[in-house]
């Protein structure tokens, strides 16, 4: 064979193409399922614009229905790995649901944990 001709690639096998793609997929939809998960958190509970009571109070009747779904995508991405949401799972302070389908924000947040001090360069 001459250097002047590439050499030619194996040819991967469709299933083995098919493999690499799903693999791909469940990996990037577990990372935004999970992006999803605290940051829904996070923009409820630790909102500089708006108190958890005043987000609660807009979304109405509808507010026990998100609550309940983002708990069980909660208890779906903790199955898998706990640690992925736990910025989110802290974030969540205390609340009832309502017969009506509202929810009551019942204590706050949790304070988030102070950022460490820097340590000095040697």
């Amino acid at each position: 064979m001459s250097v002047l001709n590439p050499p030619t690639q194996p040819a991967v096998p469709a299933g083995q193409v098919v493999a690499e793609r799903l693999k791909q997929q469940t990996r990037q939809t577990f990372q935004q399922l999970v992006m999803a998960f605290n940051n829904g958190a996070r923009s409820f509970w630790n909102n500089n614009d708006a108190t958890p009571a005043d987000i609660a109070a807009a979304l109405g009747t509808d507010a026990k229905e998100v609550f309940e779904l983002h708990g069980k995508i909660g208890a779906l991405l903790a199955s898998v790995n706990p640690a992925a949401i736990a910025p989110g799972v802290s974030a969540v302070g205390a609340f009832t649901y309502n017969a009506d389908g509202t929810v009551t924000v019942t204590g706050p947040a949790p304070e988030p944990a102070p950022e460490p001090a820097p340590t000095p360069e040697a």
